[in-house]
């Protein structure tokens, strides 16, 4: 039995979510999707007729398919762990300038949170500007 639980405690840190969403402080969305040993990546950025400003555009839209176990996944997964885990950079309702995170863990449990405006959004979309480009 417990040989089991140490599989099931394995298995779940090395997908530790099958779909992840992201959305900046412009609203643009990230989005990434876990199969097997591939994630595929999409930017949906915002365009100018869905802004509240009638003209930011978030730039072109973007993809990727990675591998799992690439590097700069793996430094999302600890930045968004830290973010979940640090409440006090949080807030309850979404606004400008604040970025929504979800996903669902191994178990199914499902993660969605937002953060505060300010450097911690700042940081994380210069993370998700390594993907979906040439590198």
């Amino acid at each position: 039995m417990t040989t089991a639980l140490v599989m099931v405690l394995i298995t779940a840190a090395k997908e530790p979510w099958s779909v992840l969403d992201i959305a900046d402080g412009s609203a643009n969305a990230y989005h990434f999707k876990r199969s097997g040993t591939k994630v595929d990546f999409e930017y949906v950025p915002v365009k100018p007729e869905e802004s509240s400003s009638g003209t930011y555009s978030g730039g072109p839209p973007r993809r990727e398919t990675l591998d799992a176990g690439d590097k700069r996944l793996n430094e999302l997964w600890a930045t968004l762990q830290k973010l979940e885990a640090d409440k006090s950079k949080q807030q309850a309702e979404r606004g400008m300038g604040t970025a929504r995170i979800a996903w669902a863990d191994g178990a199914g449990v499902k993660h969605d949170f937002i953060v505060k405006m300010g450097p911690d959004v700042t940081a994380l979309v210069e993370q998700l500007k390594r993907f979906g480009q040439s590198r």
